[in-house]
């Protein structure tokens, strides 16, 4: 972290995810499909930290959830950013 900066994590992890990728998502040229195989990582890492016993339930969870939240957030009312824009998406 640079002098003088201080860690503004907040309580919401959901915010602060999208506050550490909103600079990538900025960058002109951003390659969605690399930042989403970056969070995808990620998300392997977290179903590899759980029992192996649970990551079969784990893994399904988290693709259960991503269709659901893909189904919610297109159905967003209109004025919401269109795709490939970006906006706070702080609750």
């Amino acid at each position: 972290m640079a002098a003088g900066q201080e860690n503004t994590m907040s309580d919401c992890l959901h915010c602060d995810i999208h506050d550490l990728l909103e600079p990538h998502l900025q960058r002109e040229g951003a390659n969605l499909v690399e930042i989403a195989a970056k969070v995808t990582e990620v998300l392997a890492d977290l179903i590899l930290s759980a029992a192996p016993e649970d990551r079969a339930v784990v893994m399904a969870d988290i693709l259960a959830n991503l269709g659901d939240f893909v189904v919610q957030k297109s159905e967003e009312p209109a004025g919401e950013p269109s795709p490939g824009q970006t906006s706070p998406r702080r609750h």
